[in-house]
């Protein structure tokens, strides 16, 4: 199988300041897509109805990212949406 690069770098930060361990929430989106799990739930799961708020990929790709950085509530993801570094997108 050939490799391919990701689809973002990181950069080296000098700063101390507002750093945090959810740099490397990408790779985990990466997994979740190249394993067929994004596929998967757009498939599988049909829980929102209409056009308004978070999709179903994006509510169950929030909590196990969640799951991953020690959330221990719904709440914490404000954790999350709170970081300092570079947004990312999943979809």
């Amino acid at each position: 199988m050939a490799q391919r690069g990701l689809p973002y770098e990181y950069k080296i930060e000098e700063s101390k300041a507002g750093l945090t361990s959810f740099g490397g929430l990408p790779t985990y989106l990466d997994l979740a897509a190249s394993t067929g799990l994004l596929g998967s739930i757009d498939r599988h799961l049909k829980v929102r109805t209409g056009d308004q708020g978070w999709t179903d990929r994006q509510m169950i790709l929030s909590l196990m990212l969640l799951n991953l950085v020690g959330g221990d509530c719904v709440e914490d993801i404000d954790k999350v949406e709170a970081d300092k570094g570079d947004s990312f997108r999943s979809d």
